[in-house]
């Protein structure tokens, strides 16, 4: 009896334990992961190119102010991007030269999401340009508002795995909209640049961390 009585006294020791474990560990899993935030600023660089006009304009040195809110598989990211304005040279009719500062104008934060190992992003930014010369020696007086109509919409994915603290390489295409203040020449400047397909890459390096 006794030996039956330390058996049977083990048996549910070791089924209290169990059922113990088992809901721990059910408590453990349908409870939620705390979300961390992440804030790293990004070196920017890359090249843009408009159709119409064939040109590519070096874009950067810039940088992309991030922060990124983990989840289950990834992050979700908010950034500011800025960059220099860059400077584009292009020939109208194959013929005659022409140059142009191109500046970005960023209309809010850049918003995006990792997700297992890809990066996709949505920016807003107005394309202004100024210091345009045509053939070098004359130029034309488009004022300091010269910018398009409304914001280019920016939708950018990345090529290859891209992750947090590395970094990667993001592209898309993307419209540029008719351009306005831009006094008697925006009719001139809008069959020349504004339309769709044009291409953007931006390689986003190694990031610090403040």
């Amino acid at each position: 009896m006794k030996r039956r009585f330390r058996t049977f006294g083990r048996r549910s020791a070791l089924a209290s334990v169990t059922a113990a474990v088992a809901v721990t560990a059910s408590l453990l899993t349908a409870a939620p992961a705390s979300a961390a935030t992440i804030k790293v600023t990004y070196p920017v660089s890359g090249t843009t190119t408009v159709k119409k006009t064939g040109s590519s304009l070096e874009l950067g040195p810039g940088t992309l102010a991030a922060t990124v809110t983990t989840k289950t598989g990834g992050g979700d990211v908010v950034g500011t991007l800025n960059l220099p304005p860059a400077h584009a040279e292009f020939t109208v009719a194959g013929l005659i030269p022409v140059k142009a500062k191109v500046t970005v104008i960023p209309t809010g934060p850049a918003t995006g999401e990792i997700k297992q190992g890809v990066l996709t992003s949505h920016a807003e930014a107005y394309m202004q340009l100024s210091d345009i010369w045509v053939g070098g020696i004359f130029p034309i007086p488009v004022g300091d508002e010269c910018r398009t109509e409304q914001p280019i919409a920016l939708d950018l994915k990345s090529e290859g795995s891209f992750t947090v603290f590395a970094g990667g390489t993001v592209a898309g295409t993307f419209t540029i909209p008719d351009f306005k203040n831009c006094t008697i020449f925006a009719p001139i400047l809008n069959p020349l640049i504004s339309g769709p397909d044009n291409t953007i890459k931006l390689t986003l390096g190694k990031p610090t961390q403040p």
